[in-house]
C-alpha cells in the first residue's frame, strides 16, 4: 500500500504529467508494489520508484542532454545518439532534487528502468519488469510478461530482456550494453542481485 508521501506525490504528478503518462506510472506503481509483496521486496520503495520512474520521460532529447551536462551526469555514446535513454538517469536526478528522494535503491530503480544492468536491486528489477508489463500495456508480450511475473521473477525478467532486445534490433535502434549484460548475467548466474 502506498504511503502518504507516495500518495501526495501521485496527486502532484497527476497535475504535471500527461494523463497517459500518469496512468502508466500508476500502473507501474501498482504492479511493482504487488510484486514486491510477492517476492519479499519493500512495497513502499517499489511504489515510490514506480510512480516516479518516468518523471523525465516527457522532456525532449535536447532537454535531457542539457540536464545531463548541467548536472555532470556521464553520457555514453549511445545516450548521446539516443537521448531518450537518459530519461531514467535524469528522472533519478529529479526524484532526488525535486521530490527529496534519497534512498539509493529507489534512485537506482528509476535510473535503470530503461536499460536494466547486470547488478540490480530487487526494487530495480521489479520496476524494470513492471514498466514493460503494467496492466495498461495491452500487447501480447506485456500480458504474457505480467502473467509470468506472478509465477517466476527470473523467468519474467529473462522474457522481458529478450523482448526488449528483439524490439530494439527490429527497429534498428542502438542496443545498450547494459541490457546485454543484464541478460547474460541472468542466464549465466540466474540472478541480477548485487
Amino acid at each position: 500500500m502506498p504511503t502518504s508521501v507516495t500518495l501526495r506525490i501521485c496527486e502532484e504528478l497527476r497535475r504535471i504529467l500527461s494523463p497517459e503518462r500518469y496512468e502508466h506510472c500508476q500502473g507501474v506503481m501498482n504492479l511493482a508494489t504487488q510484486l514486491a509483496q510477492k517476492y519479499g521486496g519493500d512495497p513502499e520503495k517499489a511504489a515510490l520508484a514506480g510512480i516516479l520512474h518516468d518523471i523525465a520521460r516527457e522532456l525532449s532529447p535536447d532537454q535531457l542532454l542539457a540536464e545531463a551536462r548541467r548536472h555532470r551526469i556521464p553520457v555514453d555514446p549511445l545516450e548521446e545518439k539516443s537521448p531518450i535513454l537518459l530519461h531514467g538517469k535524469i528522472g533519478a536526478l529529479h526524484a532526488r532534487l525535486d521530490w527529496g528522494v534519497d534512498d539509493p535503491e529507489v534512485l537506482e530503480a528509476i535510473a535503470l528502468h530503461i536499460t536494466a544492468d547486470s547488478h540490480m536491486s530487487l526494487t530495480a528489477q521489479l520496476i524494470f519488469l513492471a514498466d514493460f508489463a503494467e496492466p495498461g500495456r495491452s500487447f501480447g508480450s506485456a500480458r504474457f510478461a505480467r502473467e509470468l511475473s506472478y509465477i517466476n521473477l527470473g523467468s519474467a525478467l529473462e522474457y522481458v530482456l529478450n523482448q526488449e532486445i528483439i524490439f530494439v534490433l527490429n527497429q534498428g535502434f542502438l542496443l545498450h550494453p547494459k541490457t546485454l549484460a543484464a541478460r547474460n548475467r541472468l542466464l549465466l548466474e540466474g540472478t541480477l542481485n548485487p
